[in-house]
């Protein structure tokens, strides 16, 4: 017998003791108990062996049932339990999922307790990640034993935090829908896919959001405005290239295929080029009748003046850039290529191209050096090799386009769109579309029937939708989650309601009869004073500002 055994029948007081004599009339139990008390008695000393019966019988209290307490000694011997104290927590925790959830919930609970170890380990991680199981107990209890059964899943992404957003999503989007939490938390839902379809090694917007923006500010003087925007999954469609909008600057969630120091490396790129042009560039360009490819070409001349002079303040951006500058002068010679050729060309003083284009760009771009602060070179020289460019007959489909290096942003930003492009709306329209990460059009025709409809249910624009008991639909428009960090689609919903028709005289009848009490309302509003705010507690939801 083991020296806590002994203790037992020496007539020692305490849990130890009435574990012991509670198991002795639970002939089915008792086995698998036995062998569970020997196993953790070699790995723990008498009075860490009290705790853990106490925690036993604690489950024990709030009825948990034989599957759950065996789920619990399963878990108590496995190999990842090597300390006391995160076995009594998770004892702890089990209850309290009981208490709310039923027995079931906190059998799968523990169940699930190995996949959380192996992807968050013993220390604080795994405690964040009982607290988020309690809260799930407590708001969504049918949607426990779902979310335990794909565990291993849902923590693909590999961090706490991706796992308390995930949690923090579901009860969102879901709301006081039992049939939404369940599928949600079920990954039937397309969002809670998004959400966990992350490589293990993937390093996310919201991994590197705190180091970009210091980052940035030690590079330009200047605190960033950074979000995210979705990124496709699908191997299918172009990398999401980075946005300007206004002063804030949107990365891709993920960048597709780089992982770990090279995904960090490219984040910095991105959010360093991207600051360059607000702090660098400022002035936008009227887009006026302009064609797709000269847009491309200035944005192009524009990434290289704004990169020239960032690199003359801060030289050390040339290594943080140069890796992916990778164009070669061979191949079919495309607009495309050209273009990667011509970027390549403007950065990289060593670079050997023969081509005439290429040879032209260059030349034009190293005349106006002496000009270089004058953003208005951008349009000139774009505007040039534009004309050469179409006059060579190359092949430039601007709704298959993607700007080149990855790192580089869409460029859209740096347009002013105006009120006055009613005459180049097909060209507007043809560059919007080029920015956009679906496929809109393949090399070899008109987009597929299939392939339209796939486009259709992309976020990203309106979508007109059928009519309702509410009214007409309209629209519906996907809207960013600051909380989820995700851009949740067809979140928000435009309707056409057509006003009731009635006496307008009925309004002023009311008014008049209402004049004692408007009085009352004018007068509390003039008298009113603003006090100290109240934070509300426990709000399970609300207006967040």
């Amino acid at each position: 017998m083991s020296a806590a055994q002994l203790q037992l029948v020496s007539g020692v007081e305490g849990p130890t003791r009435t574990l012991h004599l509670w198991m002795r009339q639970r002939d089915r139990l008792r086995p698998l108990f036995t062998a569970t008390w020997e196993i953790l008695s070699q790995r723990f000393d008498a009075a860490e062996m009290d705790a853990w019966a106490g925690a036993v019988l604690d489950l024990a209290n709030v009825n948990a049932g034989p599957s759950c307490l065996i789920a619990y000694w399963d878990a108590s011997t496995s190999d990842g339990a090597t300390e006391i104290a995160p076995l009594l927590g998770a004892a702890r925790s089990g209850a309290e999922i009981c208490r709310h959830a039923g027995a079931q919930a906190a059998t799968d609970a523990f169940k699930a307790l190995s996949a959380a170890r192996r992807m968050l380990g013993s220390g604080a991680a795994l405690s964040r990640w009982w607290r988020t199981m309690e809260k799930l107990a407590t708001q969504a209890p049918e949607s426990l034993a779902a979310t335990a059964h794909h565990m291993a899943e849902i923590l693909r992404p590999g961090t706490i935090a991706a796992f308390e957003s995930f949690v923090a999503a579901g009860l969102r989007t879901a709301a006081g829908d039992r049939r939404k939490r369940l599928a949600f938390f079920s990954l039937q839902d397309e969002l809670a896919q998004r959400m966990v379809a992350r490589d293990p090694g993937a390093v996310t917007f919201s991994d590197v959001e705190t180091e970009l923006k210091a980052f940035l500010t030690a590079l330009y003087g200047e605190v960033p405005l950074l979000r995210s925007i979705s990124t496709d999954e699908s191997a299918q469609t172009p990398q999401r290239r980075a946005a300007i909008a206004g002063p804030l600057i949107r990365l891709p969630e993920i960048y597709r295929g780089v992982q770990d120091d090279a995904a960090r490396a490219l984040f910095r790129a991105a959010a360093a080029h991207a600051q360059a042009h607000l702090a660098l560039g400022r002035a936008r360009f009227a887009i006026g009748q302009l064609k797709p490819l000269q847009v491309a070409l200035v944005n192009l001349i524009e990434d290289a003046r704004v990169e020239t002079l960032a690199m003359r303040r801060l030289p050390g951006l040339r290594r943080l850039w140069a890796p992916y500058h990778v164009a070669t002068p061979t191949g079919v010679a495309t607009a495309p290529m050209l273009l990667a050729r011509l970027a390549r060309a403007l950065f990289d003083p060593d670079y050997v191209d023969a081509d005439g284009f290429v040879g032209k760009g260059r030349a034009l771009f190293a005349a106006a050096l002496p000009r270089l602060d004058e953003h208005a070179i951008s349009r000139e020289i774009g505007m040039l090799l534009g004309n050469d460019l179409g006059q060579m007959r190359v092949q430039f489909n601007a709704k298959t386009y993607v700007v080149e290096p990855l790192y580089r942003d869409d460029g859209l930003g740096l347009w002013d769109l105006g009120d006055d492009t009613t005459s180049s709306a097909e060209t507007l329209e043809l560059f919007i579309e080029a920015l956009r990460p679906e496929q809109q059009e393949s090399s070899d025709g008109p987009p597929r029937e299939q392939d339209a409809a796939n486009a259709a249910a992309e976020p990203g624009k309106a979508r007109p939708a059928g009519p309702d008991e509410r009214g007409v639909v309209i629209a519906r428009y996907p809207e960013w989650d600051r909380v989820d960090a995700i851009e949740r689609a067809d979140w928000t919903t435009v309707r056409e309601v057509a006003a009731s028709l009635g006496d307008a005289g009925s309004i002023d009848q009311a008014l008049e009869q209402a004049s004692v009490l408007r009085g009352r309302v004018a007068r509390l509003v003039r008298s009113v004073r603003l006090g100290r705010t109240v934070r509300l507690k426990r709000q399970q939801d609300g207006h967040d500002l």
